[in-house]
C-alpha cells in the first residue's frame, strides 16, 4: 500500500477531488458527536443487510459471520429495534424501495419478513423489495416464502455455469445448482429476475464469459449484472481474506471480456442499464446500489443522509448489544460540505451511464459551471455522447469508469472497510 503507483494515485485522486468538491469537504469518517441525529427524511430507500453465510465465498469483502440458529433471534430482534430508532430518529418518511443483502437472506427467510413487517409498520413502503439469493438454497419453499414478504425483484449470484471457474471463487456447488435455481425463480412470477455473471476470472475466456450469459438468458434472466473479480484481493482487505492464487484482473483481458459482454447483450437485446447491468425488455430496472438516499439497517450497514454518510459497527455482537438498548449503532459518519450531496448524485448517474443535463442546476447549485465542464471534457473524449437532453456513457466510457471505480473508489470502501473489522468503534478513518 505504499508503492509508488499507489501513492501517486492518491495524489491524483486527492487533487481531483479538492478541486471539484473543494477544502472544505474533509474524507474523514469519525465518530458522530453525541448531539447528532440525523435529519428529517420525506422520502429515501432501505437497505437491510443479513450477514449469516454457512460458507464465506473467498472473493466476498462483506460483513458476514458463520449461520448459527442461536444467532438469528437476536439479530431479528435487534433489526426491529434499529428499524424504529430510524423511524423515531426521521418520521414516518416514504420507503421507495428495500434492498436485501448479505452474507445470504435466503437463510433466515422468517427473521427478514418479521423486519419487513415492521418497517411497514413504522414507514410508508411504496416501492419495490429487493433481495440477493444463493443458489444453493433456492427451492419452492423459499420462493413462496419471497412472494409472502412481498418480493418483486430477486437476484441469483450465479457468477459462472462453469465448474472450473466456480472452484477458483470458492464455490462449492455444481452448476445444474445454479441453473434449477435461476429456472425456478424466473417461472415464479417475479416482475424481475436478475443474474450476476463475473468476468476476468483466472483463465477465463471471453467465450466463457458470453456463454454464461447466453446460458442466463435462456434460463430465464431478464436482467445480467456483470462484474470482474473486484480489486479487494490486491488491497489489505484481500490480504485480510487471504486471497493467494486469484489477483486483479489484467487490464487487456479485462477489456476484452468488457467488449464481449456489451457486444452480446447488443446482440441479444439486453440494453445497458448502468456500468456493470443490463436489462432485457420492460421489466423494473434491478439495481443494489443507485439510490439518492437510503438508511441501514445491520451490522456495517451503511447510511446515505442529506447531511453525509454514516456506518455501522461492523461487530455483529456490539451491533446486537447497542441497538437492543436503545441506542444507534453508528459508528462513524463523514458530514457533507458544500456540494458534496450534489457531487455524490451525479457520481451515481455516470455508474447509471445517463446524465440528466436539466438536473444539474438543481443537483449542484454553485458546482453546476464546474460540473459541465468536466461534462465537456468527458464528451469530446469520446466516453459520453448527447441524446437529447441527456448524456450517454459509450461503451469505452462505460469501461474506464468501472477502471477508475476499481482503483479509486474501491480504495475508499478498503481503507474504511479494513479499519471498522479491526475495531468495532474506530475512532477516525481518513480515506
Amino acid at each position: 500500500m505504499n508503492s509508488p503507483g499507489y501513492r501517486l494515485s492518491r495524489l491524483i485522486t486527492r487533487s481531483i477531488r479538492r478541486y471539484l468538491v473543494g477544502a472544505e469537504q474533509r474524507w474523514v469518517f469519525e465518530r458522530p458527536s453525541q448531539d447528532w441525529s440525523p435529519p428529517h427524511i420525506e422520502r429515501t430507500s432501505l437497505y437491510l443487510h443479513v450477514p449469516f453465510c454457512r460458507h464465506f465465498c473467498p472473493y466476498c469483502p462483506y460483513t458476514k459471520v458463520h449461520y448459527r440458529e442461536s444467532l438469528v433471534e437476536p439479530f431479528t430482534v435487534a433489526a426491529i429495534a434499529e428499524v424504529d430508532w430510524w423511524a423515531d430518529a426521521v418520521g414516518p418518511a416514504e420507503i421507495t424501495s428495500v434492498y436485501i443483502g448479505g452474507g445470504t437472506p435466503t437463510l433466515v427467510l422468517d427473521s427478514v419478513a418479521r423486519v419487513l413487517m415492521r418497517v411497514r409498520e413504522r414507514f410508508r413502503l411504496t416501492g419495490d423489495i429487493c433481495t440477493e439469493t444463493n443458489p444453493a438454497d433456492v427451492d419452492v419453499e423459499t420462493v413462496q416464502r419471497l412472494h409472502d414478504m412481498g418480493v418483486e425483484l430477486v437476484s441469483l449470484g450465479v457468477e459462472s455455469f462453469q465448474p472450473q471457474n466456480l472452484a477458483v471463487i470458492g464455490r462449492d456447488y455444481k452448476p445444474f445448482v445454479a441453473e434449477r435455481a435461476l429456472t425456478l425463480l424466473a417461472e415464479s412470477n417475479f416482475a424481475s429476475v436478475n443474474a450476476d455473471i463475473m468476468f476476468a476470472l483466472p483463465h477465463q475466456t471471453a467465450a466463457d464469459v458470453t456463454a454464461d450469459l447466453s446460458r442466463a438468458a435462456q434460463l430465464g434472466a431478464d436482467q445480467l449484472t456483470t462484474y470482474p473479480l473486484f480489486t479487494f484481493p490486491y488491497t489489505t482487505v484481500g490480504k485480510y481474506l487471504r486471497l493467494k492464487a486469484v489477483r486483479m484482473p489484467n487490464l487487456r483481458i479485462r477489456q476484452a471480456h468488457y467488449r464481449a459482454i456489451s457486444g452480446w447483450c447488443a446482440e441479444h437485446g439486453f440494453e445497458r442499464v448502468s456500468v456493470w447491468g443490463f436489462k432485457h425488455g420492460t421489466v423494473p430496472r434491478y439495481s443494489s446500489v443507485t439510490r439518492d438516499g437510503y438508511i441501514g439497517v445491520g451490522p456495517g450497514a451503511g447510511s446515505h443522509l442529506s447531511d453525509g454518510f454514516v456506518l455501522n459497527t461492523f461487530d455483529l455482537n456490539s451491533w446486537i448489544h447497542t441497538t437492543c438498548n436503545g441506542r444507534t449503532a453508528i459508528a462513524l459518519r463523514m458530514p457533507f460540505a458544500g456540494e458534496m450531496s450534489g457531487w455524490w448524485w451525479l457520481y451515481w448517474r455516470f455508474y447509471d451511464t445517463r446524465i440528466p443535463l436539466d438536473d444539474l442546476d438543481v443537483a449542484l447549485g454553485n458546482d453546476a459551471p464546474k460540473a459541465r465542464q468536466w461534462l465537456k471534457i468527458v464528451e469530446q473524449a469520446g466516453f459520453a455522447v448527447k441524446n437529447g437532453r441527456h448524456l450517454e456513457l459509450t461503451e469505452s466510457g462505460a469501461f474506464w469508469l468501472h477502471l477508475a471505480q476499481n482503483y479509486f473508489a474501491l480504495n475508499y470502501v478498503n481503507t474504511l472497510w479494513t479499519q471498522a473489522r479491526r475495531e468495532p468503534w474506530p475512532q477516525a478513518v481518513a480515506i
